[in-house]
């Protein structure tokens, strides 16, 4: 009986410190998880940041490309609509000038065979 006792009592101090052994182990494991959680945690901070800053810079550069296509006084848009002025304005005049020069071609025609 003393020897049982013995034995449960070495088994016991081997579990002991074999448990011992797997608690460091198992907070050095624990330590190196948490570490690697707090660099995920700070890349991801850094990440919205850098990602903030690329929204900013792309509505910044949104609105410089809105100002330029549509503002009413100096845009494309403006231009467009000069462009389009323009043609509708040349093409008032660009049938009464052509019948005129086909009348002198055949004017001069004319002169030409009747002399």
């Amino acid at each position: 009986m003393i020897v049982n006792n013995v034995i449960v009592m070495v088994v016991v101090c081997a579990i002991a410190v074999v448990s011992s052994i797997m608690n460091q182990q198992d907070r050095k494991e624990f330590e190196i998880v948490h570490l690697k959680i707090d660099d995920m945690r700070s890349d991801i901070v850094e990440l919205r940041k850098e990602m903030d800053d690329a929204h900013k810079r792309t509505e910044e550069s949104l609105s410089f490309i809105k100002e330029n296509l549509f503002n009413p006084h100096q845009g494309l848009w403006s231009e467009t609509k000069l462009n389009t002025q323009y043609r509708e304005d040349s093409k008032k005049w660009r049938y009464p000038i052509g019948v005129g020069f086909i009348s002198l071609f055949i004017k001069n025609i004319w002169d030409m065979m009747t002399r």
